[in-house]
This record gives structure tokens, C-alpha cells and sequence, in this order.
């Protein structure tokens, strides 16, 4: 087991344990978010017949305009008309409407039938892709702009990841679930209700267990019907250094542990490791800790970084502390100015701060051993909500 690790060793960790996803197709309007599992061909070309770009008229090039003489009206819709113009003849066309042969070029309808003609408002066949091109590639998110694409090149379904089942179990006698009369000593489970809208965001399954009182035996119970499954299981809490720590204490006994805490601020006693040969994946119980570690490590090894952030530059108007020897993700909010993308701290940083999730948009990626100062530029994960 490798212990006190960076970040960048425990990601390629996690990513030499891959997922089998298996392959389903999805209907174009149910394929939003979800992740391709195979690269895309057009199955034809786009556009699929040279057509007009506007309104106006079709004309040859090198026809006098004041000899021009309109023989009909093409529509969008219409059949391509392949007998050859003669000379001096031209089509009244419409958006969208084939280019009928021997014409090469397009009048506005705003400058006349004698205006000047134009070779670029013919969009050419393929020009956007051709039959065969390559459209979409394994990996990708799929977004509004890819489902418009596929439908464009002639699919009507994508082939996608499936959703990986994951199952949340919270651990501490503390717990109580939400909604319950809290007694003393008591706190709300909130980490489950983060972590399920975090993995829905991922394009995974979040099953959620009922919060697991600190019992040995009565929490690898839990684990062994979950390893039977489930295609991963997180656990939060339980994974530092306290008397009934046990998801930690439970992997170590067994040998089945990969790693164990990580060089980062906060967020650092995540256990990584497999439980009946399902990989299980330890969290911390803070909760800022909790979904700060999900969003470093989790998402890169379950999902797409782009479904969650993008890194960016920006420059600080307060100062930040960052940590010894370890990696510190301050929460900050960001706000675009036009000087570029600027940094505050609004909040008190402490690890179960939640309110301070909400309250700011972004995590300050500050190098070891550094502080911000006022004016200093710092990377951030902008969190895309």
C-alpha cells in the first residue's frame, strides 16, 4: 500500500483500474450528458446536396446581370433540377433550396435581380463533413450540439457507457437521516444527498445506503452484499485515524488497501482499495473534504472533467494560506471582469463549512508550501454548476 501520495499518483492509480462499461444505444433526446462509448461516421454528407444559403436568385457568373431572365422559382424541398441552364436564364430560389444545374453562383434578393453574384452563398455538398468522416469521438460528453450532428449525418441512436451503479454508504453514529428529530450529538447525513447528485451529474446510478452505525461486523455485512452489486462502492467517513475509523482498519486488515491518504488540503485521508474484489473507495466524513476529493479523483476516473469544471487563471483581490508540503483548494467565487477572471474568498475555509460550497464556485489550486498574496494569479478549478 502506498501512503502520503499526490494527487497526479493517486489519479493514475485509479486509472489503472478501469471500468468494464458495457455498451448501450440511446435515443438522440435521452443522450444528453452521457459519455460515447464508440467513434462516430457521418452516414452521409452534410450538406447532402449543394444548396442556397439565402433568398435570392440562382445565376451563372458570366451572364451580363442586365441580361438576366427569371424561369421559375425554386423552393427548400424541391426535387434538383438537372436540366442545364442556358444562358441568360436564372431561378427566383429560396433558403435551402438545390442549386439547380449549371448555376455556380447566388444573387441576393436584397440587391436585385441585376445585383452582384456570389460563388460563396452556395453551400457545397460535404462541405461541412463527408460520408465516412469521422464525426464524434469515444470520450466525448455528448451535448445538445453533438445529438444535432448525429441526427444531421443520419443516426437516430448513440452508443453510450452504461451508468455505473454505485453504492453510498455513510458511516458514524452520529448520522442520523435527513428529516429525522435530531437528538443531541446528532447530525444530518448530507454527504449522501451531495454524493448521489454528484454521481447523477456523472452519468452514473447512486444507490444510497441508510447511514451505517460504527460496527465492524454489521459494516462488512453491508460491503459484502454491496461487492455483489455494485461496480464501485464510496464510503464516507471512517477513514482516518480514530478508534472506530473502520472502513480504513477493515481494508488494512485484509491487505486490500492501494493507497491511503493523499499530499492535498482538504481532503487528505482518502483509502483506496477493493473489498470482494469491487473497488471501494473511502471518502472522508467532512463534507467539504468529502466532495473536494470527489471532485479531484472521482469524476477524472468515473466520468469527464468537463461535466464539472474547467481550469482557469486568475488573479486574487485577497490573500490565500496555502499548506505544507500538500496541495490546498481554497473555495473561492469567481467572477469574469473585463481585466480577466478575478478571485475572493468569501468564506471561512474550515471542512465542514457546506455553506461555503454555495457561497463560492471555484477550488484555488495553490502549489505546496505556497501563500497568495494580493495581485497573485493562482489556477482554479471553475465548477460548472
Amino acid at each position: 500500500m502506498e501512503t502520503l501520495i499526490s494527487v497526479e499518483r493517486a489519479r493514475d492509480i485509479l486509472a489503472s483500474h478501469p471500468f468494464k462499461w458495457d455498451i448501450e444505444e440511446v435515443e438522440l433526446e435521452f443522450a444528453q450528458g452521457r459519455i460515447l462509448a464508440e467513434n462516430i461516421f457521418a452516414l452521409c454528407d452534410d450538406p447532402p446536396f449543394d444548396n442556397s444559403s439565402i433568398d435570392g436568385w440562382a445565376v451563372q457568373s458570366s451572364d451580363l446581370p442586365e441580361s438576366r431572365i427569371e424561369i421559375g422559382k425554386i423552393f427548400a424541398g424541391s426535387q434538383p433540377i438537372t436540366t442545364p441552364l442556358r444562358p441568360r436564364e436564372i431561378y427566383r430560389i429560396m433558403t435551402g433550396a438545390p442549386i439547380p444545374h449549371g448555376s455556380d453562383a447566388l444573387v441576393m434578393i436584397e440587391d436585385g435581380i441585376h445585383g452582384q453574384p456570389r460563388k460563396e452563398y452556395i453551400r457545397r455538398r460535404g462541405e461541412n463533413i463527408s460520408i465516412g468522416e469521422l464525426a464524434l469521438s469515444s470520450g466525448d460528453i455528448i451535448t445538445p450540439a453533438s445529438c444535432a450532428l448525429a441526427a444531421t449525418i443520419g443516426h437516430t441512436t448513440l452508443p453510450v457507457r452504461s451508468k455505473l451503479r454505485i453504492a453510498i454508504i455513510p458511516t458514524g453514529d452520529e448520522l442520523i437521516e435527513v428529516g429525522k428529530p435530531l437528538k443531541p450529538g446528532q447530525i444530518y447525513d448530507s454527504n449522501s444527498v451531495a454524493l448521489a447528485s454528484l454521481i447523477r451529474k456523472a452519468g452514473a446510478e447512486p444507490i444510497i445506503i441508510k447511514p451505517t452505525i460504527d460496527d465492524p461486523k454489521s459494516l462488512h455485512s453491508i460491503l459484502d452484499e454491496c461487492a455483489k452489486e455494485m461496480d464501485l462502492i464510496l464510503t464516507s467517513g471512517g477513514v482516518s485515524m480514530g478508534e472506530k475509523d473502520f472502513i480504513r482498519s477493515s481494508l488494512l486488515d485484509r491487505d486490500a488497501a492501494l493507497f491511503w491518504k493523499i499530499l492535498m488540503r482538504p481532503g487528505g485521508p482518502p483509502i483506496f482499495g477493493h473489498w470482494n474484489e469491487t473497488p471501494l473507495f473511502g471518502l472522508p466524513g467532512n463534507p467539504v473534504s468529502s466532495q473536494t476529493v470527489f471532485h479531484l479523483l472521482i469524476v477524472p476516473w468515473i466520468s469527464h472533467p468537463d461535466l464539472f469544471y474547467r481550469q482557469v487563471t486568475v488573479k486574487m483581490e485577497n490573500k490565500l494560506r496555502g499548506a505544507p508540503n500538500r496541495l490546498c483548494l481554497r473555495r473561492i467565487q469567481i467572477t469574469s471582469t473585463k481585466d480577466g477572471l478575478i478571485g475572493h474568498s468569501l468564506t471561512h475555509q474550515g471542512s465542514g463549512n457546506v455553506r461555503s460550497l454555495v457561497l463560492n464556485n471555484a477550488l484555488s489550486l495553490i502549489p505546496p508550501n505556497t501563500d497568495i498574496e494580493v495581485g497573485d494569479f493562482v489556477e482554479a478549478l471553475w465548477l460548472i454548476v
